[in-house]
């Protein structure tokens, strides 16, 4: 294994086990988000629940999931005619596998503490700077930032092998309607849930 297969998985794997592993990581989503009480308002944003429930958590990540793979496989079709759907569905799914890591830290007690006390401290800024709390919420931070990295990465490279697309307005394109799409998604999903 090399970077090349870490970045794209999807050149080297077969697309069955892909999709296998992306509806796996889809139903953990659902089962992580029952536990946290999150749900996937569109991709890459995860919202928390006041009622939790397996339907208000599994209707909004299916929705969000399935309208950008919708989204996607037409922009795909529009840009390279033999853009196939199972190479769009696996670009998605496995895409957000990571982003189940980000919702299991909901509920791990001493992320959550070290950030309450750190904005207590913001309110009082006569206390010391409680430098641990600050070092795990750094710390935590740069580590959702490198996972949504290598998320965005794996969805821009999985896009880019389904549609064959080398032109950096095909590239632009594909930006701008991943960004649009997954804003109305929110926002849509924001309303009902």
């Amino acid at each position: 294994m090399n970077w090349k297969t870490i970045f794209n998985p999807f050149e080297r794997f077969d697309d069955k086990l892909l999709l296998i592993i992306g509806l796996l990581g889809t139903a953990l989503a659902i089962l992580m988000g029952c536990w946290t009480g999150t749900f996937f308002s569109s991709i890459y944003k995860v919202n928390s629940l006041e009622k939790v429930t397996l339907q208000a958590v599994a209707i909004p990540t299916l929705i969000s999931f399935s309208s950008a793979i919708l989204i996607l496989f037409i922009l795909g079709k529009i840009l390279n005619s033999k853009t196939r759907l199972i190479d769009i569905v696996n670009t998605v799914l496995i895409s957000q596998l990571l982003l189940v890591i980000l919702q299991a830290t909901e509920k791990v007690a001493f992320i959550k503490e070290a950030q309450e006390r750190l904005i207590s401290h913001q309110k009082n800024l006569s206390e010391t700077l409680p430098v641990g709390d600050l070092m795990v919420t750094i710390g935590m931070a740069s580590f959702a930032l490198i996972i949504l990295i290598y998320s965005i990465t794996l969805y821009y490279n999985g896009f880019k092998t389904a549609t064959n697309i080398k032109k950096w307005q095909h590239i632009v394109l594909f930006a701008a309607v991943s960004l649009i799409m997954t804003l109305i998604c929110q926002i849509v999903l924001s309303k009902y849930f």
